[in-house]
């Protein structure tokens, strides 16, 4: 393709789109050119484009080979047709879409009446349309209210497009604001970042300064701030303190240190005030007095989850009174039973723990692979059946709960259903003005529930009923920010037992072995015993590592009965990199699932999802009921409607175009995704390029994810690395002090 020509201008009307990109509105069109009526191909990033539709460009024309000449679009501008054969297309294909019966021949009418002066009447005096033959005075209201949002919204899109804003988020920012959006994004662009998903402070801060805002504007360190704590809780922070918030901003907001002092109380106290964040004055040692800078949600989910703890430890059970003499008398005398009937053998500390669960409102119970936990929490929960409680099962994610029901043999879901999200009203059915009902919830994978999810849940708990956690307090903490398990043990203001003694059967598992010494911070003793449920390959590259995964994967498993795709899971550190799951899942999608004649392929973005691809939910999704986490089977692509349709377990799901983007590969999958979930086998890539990652707690979680068989790949001294290495950094949460506080409370 030769250029002919550099900033060329020209004026086109839209006849016929070829190709729409709806990620960024990268289009390929046949439009009309207005200076010589002849046809040409446009290309470049516009909104939706509709037959009549106007523009003038600026860009570049070229020559292709094959399709002649066309036209790549650097900057386009949206314009009102002025010739009659223009204004013809542009009233038939625009302002008639949306109303029946009003074609070409109503066109011409319209045009012979008004001619030129017909935006002029849109604009000013629309009643007048009326007087065309066939247009009524209710067609009138949507003419005018056609070309109204017409006008605005292509205006506002192409005005955010031109600042790097992609046009599927413009079109979602027009929708927010309206006829206004201009106005508000020139008057502040700052609120996109404050206000809309998907628009960084970096992106906001780009186009402030496109407009011309000073670099010390107070709007602009408002939203520095609010970014800041954002990016704290990403990292699962609830607070920041007055050091950590001021050194962030410095490097953030790159101005004098001088300038920052001055306007930055100030600034706060703004954003306090119009309950955008919470500044929290806290004593510290002697008469120090520290702040703590919280979001205003997280302030309000943290403060509200203790008062709530509190609020259900105070009150009565409802009908069972633990203090009474015989009630210990009853749970001895069921446990014998129990022992009897069941001959399941309980240790002195499980003993200790389901006393403990039984009589305590809320209750913790806590431990590694192999102690037992599982058992303890069954008896746990025949017990509370005998003694006549109704009992609410629930976990964080879709596996875990199925994983609940299957131990336990009663119903459990998760959380969301649970508490019934109701996507139209953008929150949970279930409240403190409706709450759940049960005299007992028992959750399960309780590692996993962050500060926010905390709050809803223990909100639509009514005081008689029971709180029973469990979970392993050593596995990862949640993807969100909190440490609400590890927060309520260390508080030491609520009841809880943490299981260690490793099971004689379990002892015989080089699985749990191998787990319980990389939480001692130890190097696993491995064997090379085919026979061994954990075993480790060593590999000194990543293409080694790559290679030997891939052939575990596809081949040597295989031989043992394992089914490549649904047995086998590869668990990586990170996302990214070369052992990373996006480099793995597209080399692995050609090994297992290649491209054939009996499969479909759907492209969205840089994925390619072919029929029978194992995937993943990244983000929850009330509205199909999918949760981050939850891993499918695609089972068909563009059928009845949907461009996906997606196994989940005994559901078939339906994916649009849109709400295909919040699905990723999963032949590999990285181990913060893997939380409460299990697998029959699991596959751990360990290599030294992983070398930030290398952490006690994400390999630790990483192999107890396996069922069956764990294997590792990589270097000893990767994963000797990651044994020692603890979380470096704990997270900043106020939880448990807030518990003490309330527990010394209630003992004065």
């Amino acid at each position: 393709m030769a250029e002919t020509s550099l900033n060329s201008q020209i004026q086109i009307q839209v006849e016929d789109v070829r190709f729409y990109n709806e990620d960024n509105g990268f289009s390929v069109f046949k439009a009309r050119n207005v200076h010589n009526d002849r046809l040409v191909t446009v290309t470049g990033n516009f909104p939706p484009l509709s037959q009549g539709e106007m523009f003038e460009l600026q860009g570049t024309w070229s020559e292709h080979k094959e399709f002649g000449a066309q036209f790549k679009t650097e900057t386009a501008t949206s314009i009102k047709p002025s010739t009659k054969s223009a204004i013809k297309r542009f009233v038939q294909f625009i302002l008639f879409k949306d109303i029946k019966g009003l074609g070409e021949k109503a066109a011409d009418r319209v045009v012979a009446h008004f001619g030129t002066t017909l935006f002029d009447v849109l604009e000013n005096e629309p009643e007048l349309l009326s007087n065309v033959k066939g247009i009524s005075v209710k067609h009138v209201d949507i003419l005018s209210e056609t070309w109204r949002q017409h006008r605005q919204n292509i205006d506002a899109i192409m005005f955010l497009n031109s600042h790097h804003i992609s046009m599927s988020l413009a079109q979602k920012i027009v929708k927010k604001y309206g006829s206004s959006t201009q106005k508000i994004v020139e008057d502040n662009p700052y609120r996109l970042a404050i206000e809309m998903s998907g628009v960084g402070f970096k992106t906001a801060d780009a186009m402030a300064r496109a407009l011309g805002l000073p670099t010390d504007s107070p709007k602009r360190m408002e939203a520095a701030i609010l970014h800041t704590l954002v990016q704290a809780e990403d990292a699962g922070h609830c607070y920041l303190t007055n050091v950590q918030l001021f050194g962030q901003l410095l490097v953030l907001l790159e101005l004098p240190e001088a300038s920052l002092v001055k306007e930055l109380p100030g600034c706060i106290q703004k954003l306090n005030d119009q309950r955008h964040m919470v500044t929290e004055q806290v004593p510290a040692n002697g008469d120090v007095v520290q702040s703590y800078h919280y979001s205003w949600d997280i302030y309000e989910a943290e403060q509200y989850v203790a008062d709530n703890i509190s609020r259900l430890m105070s009150a009565d059970f409802g009908g069972f009174d633990p203090s009474k003499a015989d009630i210990e008398h009853r749970i001895h005398a069921w446990l014998d039973k129990f022992k009897d009937t069941s001959g399941t053998m309980l240790s002195e500390e499980q003993l200790h723990a389901v006393r403990m669960a039984v009589s305590s409102k809320v209750f913790v119970l806590t431990g590694g692979p192999g102690v037992g936990k599982t058992t303890t929490a069954n008896t746990i929960i025949r017990l509370l059946k005998a003694m006549g409680k109704t009992i609410l099962l629930g976990a964080p994610t879709g596996r875990a709960a199925q994983r609940l029901s299957e131990v336990s043999g009663l119903s459990a879901k998760t959380l969301h259903r649970l508490l019934e999200w109701n996507p139209s009203e953008g929150g949970f059915v279930k409240n403190d003005q409706n709450p759940l009902t049960a005299d007992v919830l028992i959750v399960d994978e309780s590692s996993m529930i962050d500060i926010k999810l905390a709050d809803h849940l223990l909100r639509a708990l009514p005081d008689r009923t029971q709180l029973i956690f469990i979970g392993d307090v050593d596995q990862l903490p949640s993807v969100g920010p909190g440490s609400v398990l590890g927060d309520l043990i260390e508080s030491n203001a609520i009841p809880f037992v943490k299981l260690d003694k490793i099971f004689r059967q379990a002892r015989q598992s080089k699985i749990i072995q191998s787990a319980h010494a990389i939480n001692r911070g130890e190097l696993p003793v491995f064997e090379n015993d085919a026979q061994s449920d954990c075993r480790f390959f060593d590999a000194d590259s990543n293409d080694r590592v790559k290679s030997i995964i891939k052939t575990l994967a596809s081949e040597e498993l295989k031989k043992f009965g394992w089914d490549p795709v649904r047995d086998i899971q590869i668990l990586t550190p990170m996302n990214k990199g070369e052992l990373g799951n996006d480099q793995l899942n597209i080399e692995l999608q050609d090994l297992l699932n290649p491209a054939g004649s009996d499969s479909l392929q759907f492209k969205k973005r840089s994925l390619t999802f072919r029929t029978g691809d194992k995937v993943i939910q990244v983000v929850n999704n009330y509205e199909l009921s999918v949760f981050n986490g939850d891993i499918g089977f695609v089972r068909h692509i563009n059928s009845g409607g949907a461009k996906l349709i997606v196994e989940f377990g005994d559901r078939l799901v339906g994916y649009n175009d849109e709400q295909t983007g919040d699905l990723r590969l999963a032949y590999a999958i990285t181990i913060h995704k893997s939380q409460g979930s299990e697998f029959p086998v699991v596959i751990i890539p360990c290599s030294m390029s992983h070398f930030v990652m290398l952490q006690r707690n994400l390999f630790y979680t990483g192999l107890t994810r396996a069922r069956k068989l764990a294997l590792f790949v990589g270097t000893k001294s990767a994963l000797s690395m990651a044994a020692k290495q603890q979380q470096a950094k704990s997270r900043q949460t106020r939880l448990k002090e807030i518990l003490k506080e309330n527990l010394a409370q209630r003992v004065l």
